[in-house]
């Protein structure tokens, strides 16, 4: 491998495992604002919760990256990711969700060009380890965003927003 193939590798699992960080601070600026019985308030019957949502990126950045590219066994019960109406606090959703994310970030550290293009069967898809990764990560991310959605439908004008033109600058927000 050479220097820059390294550099590109490492550049490449660095933005993922950004990605992942910010939607973490953002998932917990919103899940700091919401009680317990707020996080698992549906829109509508057919709708998913905050508490859904935090199961559900959870669930899926496991079974992706670390089952998947990890080639560890997969126990995930997706359906209980949706089927949930309570039983975790914020508190408690959010440690599943910063270990989730720790174990990923750790996983991609490890990464090079070779294992990136690997192939992998995940959920029933033959994808790569990039593949994989640039699916769970950008899910990891649309989900953040409708938890942040829901945040602000919520409370309204007692939403405390994270981010604003004035914020001091530091990464890029997604």
């Amino acid at each position: 491998m050479t220097d820059a193939s390294h550099q590109i590798d490492k550049l490449l699992t660095g933005e993922l495992a950004s990605l992942l960080d910010e939607s973490l601070k953002k998932i917990r600026h919103c899940v700091g604002q919401l009680s317990d019985e707020q996080l698992w308030r549906r829109p509508a019957p057919a709708m998913n919760s905050v508490g859904n949502l935090l199961l559900h990126i959870s669930g899926n950045l496991r079974q992706w990256a670390i089952c998947g590219v990890g080639q560890l066994p997969d126990e995930r019960d997706r359906d209980g990711e949706f089927s949930a109406t309570g039983g975790l606090s914020g508190e408690e959703l959010l440690d599943l969700v910063e270990k989730t994310v720790r174990e990923a970030a750790k996983l991609l550290q490890e990464l090079n060009s070779d294992s990136l293009c690997q192939p992998r069967s995940i959920q029933g898809f033959d994808v790569t380890v990039l593949g994989a990764l640039s699916h769970t990560v950008t899910h990891f991310v649309g989900h953040t965003h409708q938890i942040i959605l829901l945040t602000r439908l919520m409370l309204g004008d007692d939403y405390n927003f994270q981010w604003s033109p004035a914020t001091p600058r530091g990464n890029v927000p997604i």
